[in-house]
């Protein structure tokens, strides 16, 4: 956790998984949404300096399956993020790990069940900060509190510079870090696709490319926490950002512009297009039958009249 004493700025990168994506597309194709769950695999992450060097690995502990796992509750499922250092192989000593428990997601957080949070711990397990969302989550504005333990008075706040809107893949998304003054200490940015291949990765899976920027001096224990609080972020709005549909079954596709929000509450917005042919068509049917019924009526009459 010292490595971070001198450090400004960290390049977070999400790796893309094959498996992950093929499972999505395979969800989309048969509008079977239950299906891309079963696909989902843990998080890997890594962590670069402003330079491009390495500095961190990070890889997700989850359950796959049970009440709390990444197939049933994903993206609010229990998880562990474990730190390494980048030549580290045998994955057993982290130097920090953040611990969040399964939430409720996406819902009003009017209750604690409700309101997402995370506990960073170093790499002997000592707690070293507490980030917790807000009663009503901060109203139009995303919003999490940073304090050293559950309960305490919080040192600093996380909020969204966006009102009402959140996620897209159309611009960056800024979520600044304030003292208890109201001081600017630092800066969580999700980094908007720079490229085509990044589109195209955004679009097919859930990894994503963020930025958390920190004061030199700001203590190091302050910034384990926010570093944390960063991977909170991810999960809480941006495991599906810019979710690409393309439904065979139902010859339609959609896309997912941004979310609304307010209160904790997040509603998604889809563009959608196709579709829609085969219910047309239905109502011709229908009428064809009403005109047939017609014929028939018109043929009962005729043989009535013969018969007088």
């Amino acid at each position: 956790m010292n490595t971070l004493v001198n450090t400004e700025k960290l390049i977070v990168k999400q790796k893309f998984d094959a498996l992950e994506a093929l499972a999505n597309a395979a969800a989309n194709a048969v509008d079977m949404d239950a299906l891309g769950n079963l696909g989902e695999v843990a998080n890997k992450y890594q962590v670069l300096t402003n330079d491009g060097g390495d500095k961190f690995r990070v890889v997700e502990q989850s359950d796959y399956c049970g009440l709390t796992g990444r197939c049933c509750c994903n993206p609010n499922h229990a998880l562990k993020l474990h730190v390494y250092a980048p030549d580290e192989v045998s994955h057993t000593d982290a130097v920090m790990v953040f611990d969040r428990p399964c939430k409720c997601g996406q819902c009003c957080s009017c209750c604690d069940i409700c309101r997402q949070e995370m506990t960073a711990y170093d790499g002997e397990g000592g707690q070293v900060g507490y980030v917790k969302q807000p009663l009503f989550g901060g109203g139009f504005a995303p919003k999490l509190e940073v304090m050293e333990r559950e309960g305490e008075e919080p040192y600093a706040t996380i909020e969204s510079d966006a009102m009402c809107c959140i996620a897209g893949l159309c611009c960056d998304h800024n979520f600044v870090v304030k003292d208890d003054e109201g001081n600017e200490i630092g800066r969580v940015v999700k980094q908007k696709p720079s490229s085509f291949q990044e589109l195209a990765v955004e679009l097919a899976s859930d990894a994503d490319v963020f930025a958390i920027d920190f004061k030199r001096d700001l203590d190091v224990r302050k910034k384990a926490t926010m570093f944390g609080a960063l991977y909170l972020i991810d999960y809480m709005f941006f495991e599906n950002e810019g979710e690409g549909k393309v439904d065979l079954v139902n010859q339609q596709c959609s896309f997912k512009c941004c979310d609304l929000y307010c209160c904790g509450c997040i509603l998604p917005c889809h563009c959608n297009c196709g579709g829609g042919g085969g219910d047309d068509d239905d109502d011709d049917g229908d009428d064809g039958d009403g005109g047939d019924g017609g014929d028939d009526d018109g043929s009962w009459g005729g043989d009535d009249a013969e018969d007088e």
